[in-house]
This record gives C-alpha cells, sequence and structure tokens, in this order.
C-alpha cells in the first residue's frame, strides 16, 4: 500500500462528527414554493445504499433540454447504473457499467478503457455521444466511476433533443454532489493480484443559512493488476461546489484530475478477411504482453452551471465545460496470421502523446403553462461543442517482435534501442464543432394522452491542419432533426409510447488510401421508430421497446471512391425487469434481442450480411438476495451473455458467444458506533476466455484489418466502507 493510500485512509479515520449517508440528486426540479426550488440531496440511513437490491430502481433520469423526468412518463428505453450498484459491484470502468444494460457495448479501438460506448448495435462517436452533467465530453479515455452518481443511458435516436450524433443513443454521466448533511466516506479495496486503493468520500452543506455546499472524492490505486508482472495505477482528485445564492438560484462548480496508468495487459489482435477469427486466448498470460507497454492516460475536467428559477414554472440553466484528455499509448501489436493462433508480434518506438480539447456549452429555458385544459411543458435550448484534436509529428520506429502461438506465446524483451515512455512533439491536426438549437414541447391532453414535439436546427464544421499549420481542408454542414412521440397511460402505473426521429449526423471523410481522401460527405440521416411499454408495478419496473433503426453507410468502393451506398439496418426488441421480484430477492435484469444487417452496400458479398461485432442476442441479469432472518449479509449473482458476432464484413469469420459469472457477498455491520460494510467479490469465476469488442479495420467500411481485443480473466475483489 502507498504513503498516499494510508494518508487518504488515515484522514477519513480521523472525522468524527456525525452524519448522514446521503444519495445526492442536484437536478432542479418544479417545487411547490420558492423555498423549495433547488433539491441538493435526499438522506437516508446509513446502510441504505448497501442493502439488497439497492439502487437497482431508477425513478427518473436527466433527458437533455427535457430536465429531470420520471421514467415512466419518458417514451425512451433507458437505463441507469446507479452509484449503489457501482459500489456494491466493485465496478472500476465505464466498460464495467455497459455489462448491466443489455443494448449497450463498449467497442474498444486502442483497448476497453479507451473505446467508445455504443447502444443498439451502432457505433458511438468520440464526442458526440458522451456527456458529463449534460455537457459533451471525450469518451475515448478512462473515466473515473468513483466520481459519479450515476450513468444514465437512453437507447434512442436523440439529435433532436442534444444534437447531431451517431444513432448509438446518449450516454450522460451524473458527478455526485454535495450532501445536505455531513458525510464521510473511506473505503480500502483489493484488487487483482496486489493492487490497493484508498477512496474518501466528503460531503455536507455549510453556512448559517446552509447555502454552500461541497463534495470531494479522492482515490489512490497502485499495485499489481491480474497479470504477472502488470501496472495498476490511478489517481483521482473530484471537486463539486453548490452556492445557493438565494432561493431558486444555485451555482455549481465541477473540477476533477485523473491519472490512469495500465500497463502489462495484452494488446489488441488483428485479422485479415481470409482469417478464421481463432478462439480466444488467456487474457492473463504473461506473455502475450511487455511489462513497459500499455496506457497512460490523464484527463482535467472542469465546468460551471447556474440554474435559476424565476417563477415555480419557468427556470434557466446555463451551463459550460472544459476538457483536456491527454493519451499516452503504446502497445504491443498482434497479428494473426492463421486460423490456429500464430501471431506475428510488433511494437513502435516513442511517439508524441495525442491530446484532445473539449469545450461544450449548454442553456436551457424550461416552462410550464397551460391553454384550456391543455398542459405544455416547453423547452428552448442551445448545446454545442468545440473539439480540437493534436497529433504526434512524426512516428516512432516500429520494432518486429517475432511470431509465436497466442496459446502458448514466447516472452518478448523490450527492444533496446526503443523507448519506454512516449515522448515528441505533437500538432493540432483538426478541429470539430457543432451547435444545436432546439425547441420543444410536451402536451398533456388530458390524463391519459400526451404528445412529445421537439426539433433543432444544427450547424457544424470540421477542419484539417497539416504538420506546418496550414489549414488543410474545411466542411461547412447544416440541417434539421425533428422527433415525435405519442403517449398513452393506460393507467398511471402503465404508459406505451410510439415514436419517431430524424437525426442529423457529421458526414464521415473519407480515408486516406481513398481517390477523394479528406473529403466529407454530405450530413447523414438516421431514422428510428419505437413502440415501448413501461409499467411500474409494486417495487418493480418493467419495459419493452421494438425498434427499428437505420443509418447511412460509407465505404470505399472497387473503383477506390470513397462514398455513402447502402444502410446499417438494426430491428430489435429490448426486455427489462428491475427491482424487488420476491421476498428479498432483487434484480436488474434485460435481454436486447437485434438483429443488425447491412444493406444495399454495392458489393454482393457484404450486401444484407451481419454487422462486425454485433450479437444477435444479449442478456444480463444481476441478482441480489438476503435471509429474511439475516439482512446484515447479502449475496449477489451477475449473468452476462454475448451471443455469436459476425468476425468480418463478408461473415466467413465468426466469434464464438460467451457468458460469464461474477459472485459476491457483503456485510453491514458497526464497529463502535461506526456503520461499516466488507464486500468480497469474484469477476468472471468460471475463467472464460473470450473476445469482449470485435469491429472492422475502419467504421466507414474502407477495408482493412479486423480487431479484436480480449476480456478479462478471472479476478478476485475485496473492500471495506466506513461511514462516519
Amino acid at each position: 500500500m502507498s504513503r498516499w493510500q494510508w494518508l487518504l485512509l488515515s484522514s477519513a479515520t480521523a472525522v468524527s462528527s456525525p452524519i448522514v449517508f446521503a444519495s445526492t440528486n442536484a437536478v432542479a426540479q418544479s417545487p411547490t414554493s420558492e423555498e423549495q426550488i433547488i433539491v441538493t440531496a435526499d438522506a437516508s440511513s446509513p446502510h441504505s445504499d448497501s442493502a439488497g437490491g439497492s439502487g437497482f430502481v431508477a425513478d427518473d433520469i436527466e433527458l437533455g433540454p427535457l430536465g429531470n423526468k420520471q421514467w415512466i412518463d419518458t417514451p425512451y428505453s433507458s437505463n441507469t447504473v446507479s452509484q449503489q450498484v457501482i459500489k456494491n459491484q466493485q465496478a472500476k470502468s465505464v466498460n464495467e457499467l455497459l455489462k448491466y444494460a443489455p443494448s449497450t457495448q463498449m467497442e474498444a479501438r486502442g483497448g476497453l478503457d479507451v473505446g467508445r460506448p455504443q447502444s443498439r448495435g451502432m457505433e458511438g462517436s468520440v464526442v458526440a455521444n458522451s456527456r458529463l452533467d449534460g455537457l459533451n465530453i471525450v469518451s475515448t479515455t478512462a473515466f473515473p466511476v468513483e466520481m459519479l452518481e450515476r450513468l444514465d443511458v437512453v437507447n434512442s435516436l436523440t439529435g433532436a433533443l442534444y444534437g447531431p450524433a451517431s444513432p448509438a443513443g446518449q450516454f450522460n454521466f451524473v458527478q455526485k454532489r454535495p450532501t445536505p448533511d455531513a458525510f464521510h466516506s473511506v473505503t480500502l479495496n483489493y484488487q487483482g493480484r496486489s493492487a490497493w486503493s484508498g477512496h474518501i468520500d466528503l460531503g455536507d452543506t455549510v453556512g448559517e443559512n446552509k447555502q454552500f455546499g461541497y463534495r470531494l472524492n479522492l482515490l489512490d490505486e497502485d499495485g499489481e493488476g491480474d497479470v504477472v508482472g502488470s501496472t495498476l495505477r490511478r489517481k483521482l482528485a473530484a471537486l463539486a461546489l453548490d452556492w445557493t445564492i438565494r432561493p431558486g438560484t444555485q451555482l455549481q462548480f465541477n473540477a476533477s484530475h485523473y491519472e490512469f496508468i495500465q500497463k502489462g495487459y495484452p494488446g489488441g489482435f488483428s485479422y485479415s478477411d481470409n482469417i478464421k477469427l481463432p478462439k480466444a486466448p488467456d487474457p492473463q498470460n504473461k506473455n502475450l504482453s511487455l511489462a513497459t507497454s500499455g496506457e497512460d492516460l490523464t484527463t482535467d475536467t472542469i465546468s460551471t452551471k447556474l440554474i435559476n428559477y424565476f417563477t415555480p414554472d419557468w427556470y434557466l440553466t446555463t451551463a459550460v465545460g472544459y476538457q483536456q484528455a491527454d493519451r499516452a499509448m503504446r502497445n504491443v501489436t498482434n497479428k494473426i496470421a492463421d486460423n490456429q493462433g500464430t501471431i506475428d508480434r510488433s511494437i513502435s518506438g516513442a511517439t508524441a502523446a495525442g491530446r484532445f480539447r473539449v469545450l461544450s456549452d449548454l442553456m436551457t429555458l424550461n416552462g410550464h403553462f397551460t391553454t384550456g385544459s391543455w398542459q405544455h411543458d416547453i423547452a428552448l435550448s442551445t448545446t454545442g461543442y468545440r473539439q480540437t484534436n493534436y497529433s504526434a509529428t512524426s512516428k516512432g520506429a516500429t520494432y518486429d517482435l517475432g511470431s509465436t502461438s497466442m496459446y502458448d506465446p514466447d516472452a518478448m524483451i523490450e527492444p533496446s534501442d526503443g523507448k519506454i515512455e512516449a515522448g515528441g512533439e505533437r500538432y493540432k491536426s483538426g478541429i470539430s464543432s457543432q451547435q444545436s438549437f432546439t425547441v420543444g414541447d410536451t402536451i398533456a391532453f388530458n390524463s391519459q394522452w400526451s404528445a412529445m414535439l421537439f426539433l433543432s436546427q444544427s450547424w457544424m464544421e470540421t477542419k484539417s491542419y497539416a504538420k506546418t499549420g496550414e489549414e488543410s481542408s474545411q466542411n461547412n454542414q447544416q440541417g434539421l432533426s425533428p422527433e415525435a412521440a405519442l403517449i398513452y397511460k393506460i393507467t398511471p402505473d402503465v404508459m406505451t409510447y410510439i415514436s419517431y426521429a430524424d437525426s442529423l449526423e457529421m458526414g464521415d471523410t473519407a480515408p486516406d488510401e481513398a481517390n477523394n481522401a479528406g473529403q466529407t460527405l454530405d450530413p447523414f440521416r438516421s431514422q428510428q421508430l419505437e413502440l415501448g411499454v413501461k409499467v411500474s408495478a409494486g417495487n418493480m419496473n418493467y419495459g419493452a421497446a421494438l425498434f427499428r433503426l437505420q443509418r447511412p453507410f460509407a465505404y470505399v468502393n472497387d473503383n477506390n471512391d470513397f462514398l455513402e451506398d447502402g444502410d446499417q439496418l438494426n430491428k430489435g426488441l429490448e426486455l427489462t425487469a428491475t427491482g424487488n421480484i420476491w421476498s428479498t430477492l432483487n434484480i436488474y435484469s434485460g435481454v436486447t434481442l437485434l438483429d443488425p444487417k447491412l444493406e444495399d452496400t454495392g458489393e454482393e458479398e457484404t450486401t444484407n450480411k451481419r454487422v462486425v461485432g454485433v450479437p444477435k442476442v444479449q442478456g444480463n441479469i444481476l441478482m441480489e438476495y438476503n435471509l429474511p432472518s439475516l439482512p446484515s449479509v447479502v449475496y449477489s449473482a451477475n449473468v452476462h451473455y454475448t451471443g455469436k458476432r459476425a468476425a468480418n464484413d463478408t461473415n466467413t469469420s465468426w466469434a464464438d458467444s460467451y457468458t460469464t459469472l461474477d459472485l459476491g457477498v457483503r456485510y453491514n455491520t458497526r464497529i463502535k458506533n461506526v456503520d461499516s460494510t466488507w464486500r468480497v467479490g469474484v469477476t468472471n469465476v468460471t475463467d472464460e476466455h473470450y473476445w469482449a469488442s470485435i469491429f472492422p479495420g475502419d467504421i466507414n467500411g474502407s477495408g482493412g484489418s479486423e480487431s479484436a481485443f480480449l476480456g478479462s480473466g478471472r479476478e478476485i475483489r475485496a473492500s471495506v466502507t466506513f461511514n462516519f
């Protein structure tokens, strides 16, 4: 255990003031009086976050310009992974959260910690599909889940609400906010082979009128991961401040710094179309990686938000955020040479770390009024971002590490003339920006019938730059994105809906090998038709959504021209069931049945073929149970299933289905008037070897090698949390 981890533990245990364990919800909602306008948190009992099924049922969700809405009232299929689930399942990454939602996957593209979250089999973008408190952020960098109150996933086409984006849904990370009363918590954690961590979570609201609130999260983790000789190091400092300037007006401030180092783990495996993807090897075989290879990531984020109620029915939200993500990545490249698992290995020398900068903005005016018997909830909003990319001015040399079998690999040695750490200079390689103006109305005709109508106008621009600093290309695009939904409540607890969305997305850019390299195509338009039903019965929430989602497909044709020709058409059914199903048995479950196909691509070998890496069936069930006579001990089991997936565009190669099992137990007790929760869990109990992520060499269909990344092996995790 490092010196910093002991300091974290010691400083937390030194706190002796009484506190109340709190679950935060900092979203402003329409109040009954001005004195109740800003809601900061909901106090709960000390053990509520560790009780069986804690955090399984989410009654509300944040939906961009709509604000915070009741789950039963929204015409969207959605999933929420709460802070309680994150803590009790001892999750450490976004990839580990995605398995609980039946329609989401992580497309690795460099690794599972730097991948792109996606939903319904559609690939997400680097920025447009991911948000932190409603503001755009970089998705392709490691994210500290310890600072989260929850993750809201909207499995839908959302351009009318959020602006142009891939039809991969929206992933909104909601930060922890100040608690109404003093809250001090410390967690000591063990995982892998010898990786220890200390996590402090402090919150309170102070001042003569309780107008100042704070929430501080500190994390330090260091040690050896679940691969012999590997390195796992994480450091986090995250601060959230609230200032209630007056009743109905609150200023929020957030800042975080996160360092993530993971080395000594296997990299990706590439293969050509004529290779049958072999069975996955052991991800914990130390000879599949170098102790010096891996990711060194640093992410800094700062944001501020002002919520101001003019009246109980009208309020304005204004926010701005900035993020910088530096990525030094240097992994062993494995090229699968034959169907028996022979791999050719290489590694590059030092290059400059890539850098992403995102400046995002948000302003929304929400109001409620009546016209006759109709109730209106309107929203006027503008949101957008400016993303600046920096790339290395030169590439390091490539070093051949020889050929071996992936199932019994030879050990590798760092090249004597190679550099372990990334270095060098970078240049501004591109800027992408977009801004949208949205207007919408949710109309309640009576207690049963309502409709939601939204329309956004968006402006997009991309610029590319040469290494000399000169602008090499520029493209400007604009367009409308409409959405409409009709809602019928059979009873107050049973809702049905039908919705249609037509969403704009920045057109793809031709790759370097195409005749029209660098050309950005006209904006893509995706369409979605969805029918759904939601039921809130007792302590259970049930959901079903039937959808048809279509996106244009661009590729390099036989004449070497990059163009739009064909579509990706995904049709599917999502089913979810969450809550207390019987006695002390709680479930968080879902399954998605999907038919993902490429249509009319202009090439016979790829038309009407399955989309690479997308399963027809994916499901997950998390169960928690405690004996009624012994409520302080909670047993948990999580079963995840991913079906067979196409491993190339021509569907001549396939990745096997896989099933993983996680088991855990936790115990709640008091030690000298200190509430504590002790957790022990084993992930991937059966040590399943599987390909966690598979994707084509280019998302635009330009050809090239496909890539596959391994899922994690068996790992033991243990933690203890003290609440003072």
